[in-house]
């Protein structure tokens, strides 16, 4: 194309939306008037032709993204360059070829990425870098302008959290627990479809019967002696006429009634079934 501009630097050289202008009117002469476009620098300029490159795009419906023109408008790093491409695109129906595509945020954290961790930006230098003085003059409300704000500043953020972790050491940053503890596989406890869990595809398992003993085990009786010995049947017959004669509950024999000496089950056998001894 023969423009009357020589493009030197896209961010500047289109930000006023006469270069767009003048492309269009090579393939829309009728349309395109080049005496209505003013090839100023100010703000206002600005405004006034891409208002009317606007209306264009809409009446021939051409896929020119707002937020790519705003960000031409306001001189944003790399709007230009997706302008081209998008007006290239629709104006000779040929796609453009990236290994990488380009983003629509335009700001500048794939450049602070490339930076050393001193010298990247600040959350006040990120607001700076990416705010420009003309959205300031040509916002809507002040809530627009404070979300855009607030977005610089999430973004900040996020980029100052993936900074500690690239270099924790930096920042003093320590491991926890979880991060210190190594990292197992847990065992998957679900069945397939032939009911077989995958933990134990290479186990061979072996059938058990239930309730079935096999027959070379053999049992054998175990007699269990009790601790305790038996006491003799004079001291049992004095202990159990002082608990007889005991009205009030106030005596406690100084020997322990269980099973270990058999002295609750003297007490309860029939006297005619007592040997000399006293024991059953």
């Amino acid at each position: 194309l023969d423009l009357s501009i020589s493009v030197k630097n896209p961010k500047w050289d289109f930000s006023n939306g006469y270069l767009v202008a003048e492309i269009l009117s090579w393939y829309h002469p009728k349309e395109i008037k080049m005496h209505c476009f003013n090839n100023g620098t100010s703000i206002q300029s600005k405004l006034l032709n891409w208002n009317l490159l606007e209306t264009f795009f809409k009446n021939k419906n051409y896929a020119i993204d707002r937020d790519v023109m705003e960000g031409t408008i306001h001189c944003k790093s790399a709007a230009a360059e997706v302008l081209v491409e998008q007006m290239y695109t629709t104006l000779t129906n040929r796609p453009t070829y990236r290994l990488t595509p380009r983003s629509h945020t335009f700001n500048d954290l794939s450049y602070q990425s490339k930076l050393p961790l001193h010298a990247r930006a600040t959350a006040s230098t990120a607001i700076k870098n990416n705010l420009a003085n003309t959205e300031l003059e040509t916002g809507p409300d002040t809530s627009h302008l404070m979300n855009k704000t607030q977005h610089i500043i999430s973004l900040h953020e996020q980029h100052r959290q993936n900074q500690r972790k690239q270099d924790p050491d930096r920042f003093g940053i320590k491991p926890t627990l979880g991060e210190i503890r190594p990292k197992t596989k847990p065992e998957s406890n679900q069945k397939d479809r032939n009911g077989i869990c995958p933990s134990n595809q290479g186990r061979k398992s072996r059938p058990v019967s239930a309730n079935r003993v096999p027959e070379n085990v053999q049992f054998a009786e175990v007699k269990v002696r009790q601790s305790g010995r038996d006491l003799p049947a004079s001291h049992m017959e004095g202990v159990k006429e002082k608990l007889n004669n005991d009205m009030f509950g106030t005596y406690q024999p100084t020997i322990k009634l269980g099973e270990s000496n058999g002295f609750s089950q003297w007490l309860n056998t029939p006297d005619e079934q007592r040997d000399e001894r006293g024991s059953v």
